[in-house]
């Protein structure tokens, strides 16, 4: 605020001793520090309504972009739910999955009605893990060929042949 080294504040205390005197000096200080006083407490009630109301627009402007941010998430909520209402009311055609799972048509009877009557085996799914989809322990997926051990151990020879190292 305002900076006074000590000697300017005693050469006005010393100036306001000679010209207010010594009775009233003490009264005077007191009234000055009084309205000092009230000065402060005035300056920092301004400068909290003032960080109030600055803390009351950011608010407000806070909550009219979440009330914005609302919308925005509602709207694309709303039209994802009707293109997924679209999607599952529409009539769908026929995925492989439905295909392999409907039932084989009944085998064609043979020449003999006495030959025994095996069942068609069910084409077998997609299934990237191997196995049946629906089973406990599915098969393990194929593995590729191992190297042969023959291979591995051989080094690679030079264009002159063993004996040129």
């Amino acid at each position: 605020m305002l900076d006074f080294s000590v000697s300017e504040i005693g050469l006005i205390g010393v100036v306001a001793l000679i010209a207010i005197g010594p009775e009233r000096l003490p009264k005077v200080a007191r009234t000055a520090g009084i309205l000092l006083g009230r000065f402060r407490r005035y300056a920092l009630s301004v400068k909290a309504e003032i960080d109030r109301e600055i803390q009351q627009s950011e608010l407000t402007e806070l909550h009219k972009k979440m009330n914005e941010a609302a919308r925005e998430a509602e709207r694309q909520v709303s039209a994802s739910s009707r293109e997924t209402e679209k999607i599952l009311n529409s009539p769908a055609a026929l995925s492989d999955l439905d295909r392999a799972l409907e039932t084989p048509a009944p085998a064609p009877m043979a020449a003999d009605p006495n030959a025994a009557q095996m069942p068609l085996p069910l084409e077998p799914l997609n299934n990237p893990l191997g196995g049946d989809p629906f089973s406990v322990r599915p098969n393990a997926p194929s593995r590729s060929r191992p190297m042969a051990t023959s291979q591995k151990l051989q080094a690679p020879e030079s264009p002159a042949g063993p004996e040129a190292s």
